[in-house]
């Protein structure tokens, strides 16, 4: 049994995720900025007692990561892994269109969230069990597979989480913490779109299969959801 947070657990992929480890007999804390209004993550932890705990969580809130880490440390002394899940789009906008307030948000939920949950969970996962943080970025983040324009909200903000997944990976205060960037496809969510080629349960599925089997070696790796490396 694992012990995992999930942030933005309340739909699309990670919702499926939680569900998939409740279904595996995990110890999930499902986090997302309104559980009160995430009426199937009610549901997954109404079937799971004491198995699955609905947490709040805005990962651009700093007062918000602080409370959810004192909730989650009420209840066990060390996380296993975490699943940094929590995304938002932003549009693809050209040039003329783009604004600071819409870069600074999603830059600021997509990447700069991810390093503020890293930073204020570390101790928790330092105490786990061959710990893993697991950054859910994008193919959208490869500077080198960029070959068209196809915006700058989302994929400079996934481009800067993976630039700050090798920084995590390599910082000495994290060290025993396995950590990796990964694509987790083209996913069928309100995200990716009804064209997606994959469903959210293909994409979990293969996400838990690889982060089961990290090693140490894996540290600082880009991975997709088939265990394939990806170019940074």
């Amino acid at each position: 049994m694992n012990r995992i947070l999930i942030t933005g657990a309340n739909r699309g992929l990670g919702l499926e995720l939680t569900q998939q480890c409740a279904q595996r007999g995990d110890r999930i804390f499902a986090s997302c900025r309104s559980p009160e209004k995430a009426a199937i993550l009610e549901e997954i932890a109404a079937k799971h007692p004491g198995q699955v705990t609905l947490l709040p969580l805005d990962v651009a809130d700093e007062q918000s990561i602080a409370a959810c880490v004192a909730r989650v440390a009420a209840e066990v002394k060390a996380l296993d892994i975490i699943f940094n899940n929590a995304a938002i789009h932003g549009g693809d906008e050209h040039l003329s269109e783009v604004t600071a307030e819409i870069l600074l948000k999603v830059l600021n939920v997509n990447a700069v969230g991810v390093v503020l949950v890293a930073q204020k969970f570390l101790p928790l996962l330092k105490k786990g069990h061959h710990p893993k943080l697991i950054n859910i970025s994008s193919e959208a983040g490869s500077i080198s597979r960029m070959d068209h324009f196809r915006g700058y909200n989302y994929y400079g903000s996934k481009a800067a989480l993976n630039m700050y997944t090798r920084s995590l990976a390599l910082d000495p205060e994290t060290a025993g913490v396995t950590v990796i960037a990964l694509h987790p496809g083209w996913v069928r969510t309100d995200m990716g779109g009804a064209d997606a080629h994959l469903s959210a349960t293909q994409s979990a599925a293969g996400i838990l299969k690889v982060t089961d089997g990290l090693a140490p070696v894996d540290n600082g790796k880009f991975y997709t959801w088939e265990g394939i490396e990806y170019p940074w």
